[in-house]
């Protein structure tokens, strides 16, 4: 299996199992609705996501951030945002991480 379709099904496995009402779920759930730019290079996302993973407290400014990278802000990513049901951005990215350190994989 050539690389490409190795990190494809690692990441297939790796959303598979997750269990649908977690906070991780939410907010990859939430990821999917944003869209981007076409010239937006994923170089981008990638810095701006890696440093939520710094600092978690972030959260609320890193959804707006995502939601305004194509300049329209849809109703399908209020509706994905609110699905979330962040309270405290600490608290939710710490439920997140327990998530993940309690997947199998």
């Amino acid at each position: 299996m050539n690389l490409d379709k190795f990190v494809l099904a690692q990441n297939m496995a790796f959303l598979i199992s997750i269990p649908p009402d977690s906070n991780l779920a939410k907010l990859l759930s939430f990821c999917l609705t944003t869209r981007a730019r076409e010239n937006t290079p994923g170089t981008d996302i990638l810095k701006l996501t890696c440093e939520l993973m710094e600092n978690p407290s972030k959260l609320p400014y890193w959804t707006q951030d995502v939601m305004g990278l194509d300049l329209d802000y849809s109703t399908d990513e209020w509706k994905a945002l609110g699905e979330m049901g962040i309270k405290d951005a600490n608290q939710f990215m710490a439920a997140l991480y327990q998530e993940l350190e309690n997947l199998n994989l």
